[in-house]
């Protein structure tokens, strides 16, 4: 038995198709949507697909054919359908945004600490960001007495990569 669709479908603010559908099944009725907008899929869409029970709406053709005067009293459990109202603008409040800036008086003025000489950069920074080049320069030469990257790195507390590192960088094999 054929069952009757009601399908909305809209994108943002947008309806894009609102109309009815009969047949069998759901995923007929998504066919028929997908095929009446032109697309493959509805992703991004908003879409709702109700069913409308026949006998219902028959029920309800008979009664305005037959010109009853018959009042209709709204069932105690149907919420009247209503726009969300918009939320409220999201402010920050702020005490201190427009404040002045307090006045400083002698008794209560901080001492300022000058700021510290920043060192000249060089054109090519050499050595590692936690030791200075000195410190390299005395694990290279105690490298080059004994050879072993792993006492050289347990005499000066480095990882062995490190020292692997350091030496293939600058070259110490050679």
């Amino acid at each position: 038995m054929n069952k009757l669709y009601y399908v909305v479908c809209e994108e943002k603010d947008t309806t894009l198709f609102e109309g009815r559908y009969q047949g069998r099944t759901r995923g007929g009725a998504l066919k028929f949507l997908k095929q009446a907008i032109g697309r493959k899929t509805l992703n991004g869409l908003v879409f709702t697909i109700t069913e409308i029970p026949v006998p219902l709406i028959r029920e309800i053709v008979a009664e305005m054919l037959a010109g009853s005067n018959v009042e209709v009293t709204p069932a105690a459990n149907v919420v009247p359908m209503t726009r969300p109202e918009p939320e409220p603008k999201v402010e920050r409040f702020d005490a201190f945004a427009n404040a002045a800036e307090p006045e400083v008086t002698p008794a209560t003025a901080k001492p300022t600490k000058k700021p510290k000489p920043q060192p000249e950069a060089t054109a090519a920074k050499v050595g590692n960001p936690g030791h200075g080049d000195d410190f390299w320069a005395k694990a290279r030469a105690y490298w080059e007495e004994c050879r072993n990257i792993n006492k050289t790195a347990v005499k000066f507390g480095l990882s062995p990569n490190s020292v692997k590192t350091r030496a293939r960088r600058e070259g110490w094999n050679k």
